[in-house]
């Protein structure tokens, strides 16, 4: 919700083509997140639900090591892609690399208390996020200075506080010396996690690129502008994303026709959610748009129908994609992600080439319907052929100690 209103608050504060370059700054954001998932804090939620303590200690000084060591290597890399972009963007791409190490260690954070169980204490840490937000925009408004550049800094530096309050509340230090030895002991999962998060990522960043090269960053913010009036589906999209795979789990433990029971009950939250809010942002009235956003909603709010239904097209995919990682079919999941990704940009690509950014959001939707058939296609196959216990009626509790990809669950 705070990325949300951040969203909000930007759009009203800078220009539509200054809207766009944020944009595309937190597109790589989220590019850069999704890498120090893959290699941290996804394989920490897979492996280490339950583990001894000391083996559980060295294992959140490696997540967190992870996360610190990207950091730092996206503030490098800031730094060299100032020398050779635009001079208007310099600042703002030194300023998003300042900020990453802060960022991504406030995720994992966040990430590694859900997996202990303390919902309630990641709650907070991203309470504190959203309360140093307040002091943090009104010294950049008080400054004068308020561009998407400085906005960011202020955001990344709220996050950066609460990062090294998360550190406290999982009583680690962030280690360098431990990223190796993370890397390589979980070195079956996070390749294909990194596979998957790169497909996702990287699609969806070509499509920005693609569409800021052939309409400009107005029709980058455009797209953005009613991605952020759709940002509350993100929310419950990450809200069931903490728990899903721990509930696919245990869901086949209990048996079959519990795992497709609660593997269709995700489509249907998230389908049926993202549709209620996407009729609910369809019939606001255009003058209240450009109340929320400003008056970028003016051009933009064409674009709100096919990138809802691009929404709830992918909420209905969410079981399928969940139940294959459930089943530990993670070569399956990669693949399909993969190939997924892929339509996804050739008809984003197709569409921006021959009707603009219009065309590349109904690009979008064409995707999103064919990677919802291809999802269900690829988790029926192998649901056909996984091994599930033979009392329906048996535990719904976790297996005793870490929870492992290398069980024999059917394809991979």
């Amino acid at each position: 919700m705070t990325n949300f209103a951040v969203g909000i608050f930007v759009a009203r504060s800078v220009s539509v083509s200054d809207f766009g370059a944020y944009a595309l700054a937190f597109s790589a954001y989220c590019l850069v997140l999704g890498v120090s998932r893959a290699l941290s804090a996804e394989p920490f939620a897979v492996r280490f639900v339950i583990t001894e303590p000391e083996s559980l200690k060295q294992a959140r000084a490696g997540v967190f090591g992870v996360a610190l060591a990207i950091g730092l290597a996206s503030v490098a890399l800031a730094a060299l892609l100032s020398l050779v972009i635009p001079v208007e963007h310099r600042s703002l791409v030194l300023c998003l690399g300042f900020v990453l190490p802060g960022l991504l260690v406030q995720d994992n954070a966040r990430q590694v208390l859900f997996t202990a169980g303390r919902g309630r204490s990641a709650f907070n840490n991203d309470l504190l996020w959203a309360l140093l937000l307040i002091p943090a925009f009104a010294t950049v408004f008080f400054a004068g200075e308020v561009t998407a550049a400085t906005l960011i800094l202020a955001w990344g530096a709220a996050a950066t506080v609460a990062g090294v309050v998360g550190c406290w509340q999982c009583r680690t230090v962030p280690s360098l010396k431990q990223v190796p030895s993370w890397l390589h002991s979980q070195r079956r999962l996070w390749p294909r996690y990194l596979a998957e998060g790169a497909a996702v990522n990287g699609s969806q960043q070509v499509t920005y690129f693609v569409v800021g090269a052939v309409a400009g960053l107005a029709a980058v913010g455009e797209l953005k502008l009613v991605l952020v009036l759709l940002g509350p589906v993100n929310v419950l999209v990450q809200g069931v994303g903490v728990v899903a795979v721990p509930e696919a789990t245990r869901a086949i433990a209990v048996g079959r026709k519990r795992f497709v029971r609660v593997m269709a009950m995700f489509s249907v939250l998230v389908g049926f959610g993202a549709f209620l809010w996407g009729v609910s942002v369809s019939a606001l009235p255009v003058s209240w748009g450009v109340a929320v956003v400003g008056q970028g909603w003016l051009a933009a709010s064409v674009l709100v129908l096919p990138l809802f239904l691009v929404q709830v097209l992918n909420g209905i995919k969410t079981g399928s994609a969940v139940g294959l990682r459930g089943m530990c079919a993670a070569k399956t999941s990669m693949w399909t992600r993969v190939a997924a990704s892929l339509i996804s940009v050739a008809s984003s690509v197709i569409g921006a080439a021959t009707a603009g950014v219009q065309g590349a959001a109904w690009g979008l939707v064409a995707a999103a319907a064919v990677n919802a058939a291809l999802w269900q296609v690829q988790f029926r196959r192998v649901l056909a052929t996984h091994s599930f216990p033979a009392n329906e009626q048996g535990s719904s509790r976790h297996p005793v100690g870490p929870v492992s990809t290398e069980r024999n669950r059917g394809p991979r």
